[in-house]
């Protein structure tokens, strides 16, 4: 499968998820697992065969939510995933 294939993918699905599961706009791990329940996830092992990567979820979520605009998180969860933004590059900056 190609990226694009896949990418166009996890959009479709976590546009839907987003819509329908309001909560899982402000918590990446939520999303994720909605997506996988979606999937067809009912345990653990099922988790592995999917082979869906958190990282793609987060980042698919960060684009419709940041770039695109739709599905925003709470202003809370706003201002608590600015705060970190910028907590990690501040360590990051320190660590070269």
């Amino acid at each position: 499968m190609s990226v694009k294939v896949e990418f166009d993918n996890i959009r479709v699905l976590i546009l839907n998820i987003l819509e329908n599961h309001p909560e899982a706009r402000d918590n990446d791990t939520l999303l994720y697992l909605e997506a996988c329940k979606y999937l067809g996830a009912k345990s653990i092992e099922d988790l592995v065969k999917l082979n869906l990567s958190i990282i793609s979820i987060h980042k698919m979520r960060q684009v419709i939510q940041n770039k695109e605009g739709l599905f925003k998180p709470s202003e809370e969860t706003e201002k608590a995933r600015s705060r970190r933004r910028v907590a990690i590059k501040e360590y990051m900056s320190r660590l070269g």
